[in-house]
């Protein structure tokens, strides 16, 4: 007699292959189907994208700042002009790459944990059903698994990178933690080039904020400022173009790849050869109309 099959555990995953995600190492990156396959898997680069246009006005609106005093006129005006024009440069300059992170200090990853990944769902950041529908083409596109050590090894000769964890902040907390107007008194009493110091520090710092609302994006960004001399080269069409785009380099950074099942068959193919290419899993999540199956999709694949 023959034993059926049953379809629903054909490649059912290991527990223990989400045990070796469930690392403050591993972070993610969500993008369509199409990017991951023409430009990311294919070139092993991220590109790097100006900050300012980002959707999130927080992020993109040009400021308004002014320079007040309260001891008027007695501070050096071309100086304070100078520091407005530094501190916009800083802000236009900054381009990122957005990760998300899992959720780490529950005991999924413990040594005797050996029940399902049932329940732990939401440990993950590859799970995050928003990301899916934001930043993945509305539940068709991709997750992207790397080792951010081996990112930042890998790139931090090569790039100035800024580099952080999110914090998540209210309006008010904003409005502190944002460069405001040039302080005039401030400027007399220590000087130009300490205040430019300052006022560098807490630029940078502010590119790593973002109102409280976004919290569930458990966000990692590695960030630069972008300098045309150290630029990538790009091809377009028949012209080459040098002064444009960053990249970060990822080659042998990817440690899984997880598509969804919208993505259509040719898409899935072509991510299965990287996935062989590399040698790493790739999981096929399966969305139901309660939560969704994260499938081996080279062992359903070989079934099928």
């Amino acid at each position: 007699m023959v034993k059926k099959t049953s379809f629903s555990k054909i490649g059912n995953m290991n527990i223990k292959f989400f045990k070796n995600l469930y690392k403050e190492d591993i972070i993610y990156h969500y993008t369509k189907a199409s990017t991951a396959i023409d430009f990311i898997l294919h070139n092993n680069q991220l590109k790097f994208n100006k900050a300012k246009n980002s959707t999130d006005p927080i992020e993109s609106k040009e400021s308004r700042r002014g320079t007040v005093s309260s001891i008027n006129g007695e501070y050096d005006g071309y100086e304070a002009d100078e520091l407005h024009v530094f501190i916009d440069d800083l802000e236009n300059q900054f381009n990122q790459i957005c990760f998300c992170q899992n959720y780490m200090g529950e005991n999924f990853a413990s040594e005797n944990y050996i029940t399902n990944f049932r329940g732990n769902e939401e440990l993950f950041g590859f799970t995050k059903f928003r990301m899916w529908d934001q930043y993945a083409d509305k539940f068709k596109g991709v997750c992207l698994a790397f080792s951010k050590e081996k990112i930042l090894s890998l790139n931090k000769k090569k790039l100035e990178i800024i580099d952080e964890n999110i914090k998540y902040v209210t309006f008010q907390e904003l409005w502190e933690k944002k460069i405001g107007h040039i302080q005039g008194d401030h400027l007399q009493n220590i000087g130009k080039e300490k205040y430019k110091d300052q006022l560098e520090k807490t630029v940078k710092k502010s590119f790593f904020y973002k109102h409280v609302d976004y919290s569930g994006e458990n966000e990692y960004r590695i960030g630069i400022l972008f300098d045309e001399n150290k630029c990538s080269t790009e091809k377009n069409l028949h012209d080459f173009i040098f002064d444009k785009s960053k990249m970060l380099d990822i080659s042998n950074c990817i440690e899984a790849i997880f598509i969804s099942s919208y993505a259509n068959d040719k898409q899935k193919s072509d991510l299965l050869e990287y996935a062989n290419k590399l040698n790493v899993k790739i999981i096929e999540m399966k969305w139901k109309y309660d939560s969704f199956e994260p499938i081996d999709y080279k062992l359903s694949s070989e079934f099928f």
